[in-house]
């Protein structure tokens, strides 16, 4: 028996769908669905863009191996937060194309390869999108930042060893950013069987 067939029981369909809000990173949906029993509830949902974050490698003054990472407000907990830097996928962009356009814009970077280390969605209880993370090694400044106007950020070298000991504390608090250290980390401990899988040249 297939997969999709063995979980027939379990699937709802929806029957009906309204835009309640329309903002400019996403939509607040209510959806009508259909239980596998023929009983109806709506269903408030959020829809969005595809996001990307991007693990980024560099060496400081000191010769330690950080990550370049991105101090900025988040107005949800009204707490400075530091993360690696990222964004949202444009319409029609490829996640890989973003990656390299984000960086750019958020910290005046550039690599010149990037590896793309996994994809989950955020939260598939209300969310219908997708979080891409890539890695880009030895990574280059070679601009100014230009963030959205509604952006400001300072960039922070941030030791490997330090953010994955936990000695960021309450700054590095959010989820995702969690996921793309994890992410990053499994591809640590895989690094000797798949080194190299995945590239992509960003000039490409």
């Amino acid at each position: 028996m297939s997969a999709g067939r063995k979980d027939d029981h379990l699937r709802w369909t929806e029957v009906d769908r309204r835009i309640l809000v329309q903002t400019p990173i996403f939509r607040l949906v209510s959806s009508t669905r259909s239980s596998p029993e023929g009983n109806e509830s709506d269903y408030y949902l959020i829809t969005s863009p595809d996001w990307v974050n991007i693990v980024a490698l560099t060496r400081d003054k000191d010769d330690r191996e950080c990550f370049v990472m991105v101090r900025q407000f988040r107005h949800g907990n009204k707490q400075i937060s530091i993360e690696f830097p990222g964004g949202v996928v444009d319409p029609g962009e490829d996640p890989a194309r973003a990656v390299t356009r984000e960086l750019l814009e958020e910290t005046g970077y550039r690599a010149e390869r990037i590896l793309h280390l996994g994809s989950i969605n955020p939260n598939p209880a209300i969310m219908d999108n997708r979080c891409h993370t890539y890695l880009a090694e030895t990574v280059e400044h070679v601009a100014d930042l230009s963030p959205d106007g509604d952006e400001f950020l300072e960039v922070e070298l941030v030791p490997v060893r330090d953010l994955s000991a936990g000695k960021r504390g309450r700054e590095f608090d959010h989820a995702m950013m969690h996921v793309a250290l994890r992410f990053y980390e499994k591809y640590r401990e895989n690094t000797g069987t798949k080194r190299g899988a995945g590239r992509i040249r960003t000039g490409e």
